[in-house]
């Protein structure tokens, strides 16, 4: 067990107990669309509680003891407050930052370094919204991430990046799976395992960061018309991704009845949460979400094929 899990659970189960955290526990069940077996995160989340501490000052600046699990340089890791997977960690910048902001080598390099520090035995996925759009639920700049424990390819969405032929660290790809525009990158491990020198890591982390950041801006200039830019980043210890998006909420018909799903960046890694069985339900029985997911995002233009 690394330092920061062990800090990361003691700091939890003590949170979860003086009730200075609330977790949201529920059935977790997985959907296919086009051979990518999407999780649905079922929560009995309480939306009063949460709506009373969105209204409250800036969470981030000066947060509570219980949630502090370890001050860095620039940055400190919190417990995330409100939990639908068990030892949810934020990274925050300790002065007040934008979440419109790109991530900066600093900002890649610490939640690198917490990502995989938080769980030793169960990868972690780090995800970052940027923008109006992105499904940002605070505007101080904060990097999640979550333990991803759930059954199968973890998260969804690494389905479609193990179908690409001998990827290349470095190197810009697209998956023909997805509908909706979107860059991905393979991370040189070897190179990061192999390096001593924290400064060599965050530069690089930095400049494969900028080099997606700016091949997702080829993309939107081919397939996009927009002067407000909003994405979702992802990153697990093998790839990057950087999904633009246009809304922040998705609609859905179901039985007569129009539902409205927040969508953040775990719903393009393919985890989709549920607050309650009817949204459950819909999302089941919907036919294609990767479809359905590129209301919220951009969908390719057929005039640049």
């Amino acid at each position: 067990m690394t330092e920061l899990e062990a800090l990361i659970q003691q700091k939890y189960t003590a949170a979860l107990a003086s009730k200075d955290i609330y977790f949201f526990k529920g059935e977790t069940t997985q959907t296919t669309a086009r051979d990518i077996k999407a999780s649905l995160l079922g929560t009995r989340q309480s939306s009063e509680q949460v709506s009373k501490e969105k209204d409250n000052e800036n969470p981030f600046l000066s947060p509570s003891p219980s949630l502090i699990v370890q001050e860095r340089k620039e940055h400190r890791i919190l417990l995330n407050k409100f939990c639908v997977v068990p030892q949810h960690i934020l990274l925050v910048t300790k002065e007040f930052r934008r979440q419109n902001e790109p991530l900066f080598p600093g900002d890649m390099y610490e939640a690198w370094v917490a990502m995989t520090s938080a769980s030793k035995h169960t990868p972690s996925v780090a995800f970052y919204n940027c923008g109006d759009h992105s499904g940002a639920s605070q505007p101080h700049k904060h990097v999640q991430i979550i333990p991803l424990r759930h059954s199968g390819t973890q998260p969804p969405i690494k389905t479609a990046f193990d179908e690409i032929e001998a990827p290349k660290a470095g190197q810009l790809y697209t998956m023909n799976k997805l509908p909706y525009v979107h860059v991905i990158l393979p991370i040189d491990c070897a190179f990061i395992s192999s390096s001593t020198d924290p400064q060599e890591i965050e530069e690089y982390l930095g400049q494969m960061f900028f080099g997606l950041l700016d091949g997702m801006f080829q993309q939107m200039r081919h397939h996009a018309h927009t002067t407000q830019l909003s994405y979702n980043f992802i990153m697990t210890e093998e790839f990057m991704m950087l999904v633009p998006r246009s809304k922040a909420c998705i609609g859905l018909n179901y039985r007569d009845k129009e539902l409205v799903f927040p969508i953040n960046a775990l719903g393009y890694a393919g985890l989709l949460l549920c607050k309650t069985t009817e949204e459950k339900e819909a999302l089941e029985a919907h036919p294609d979400l990767l479809e359905w997911l590129v209301e919220g995002g951009v969908p390719w233009s057929h005039e640049h094929d």
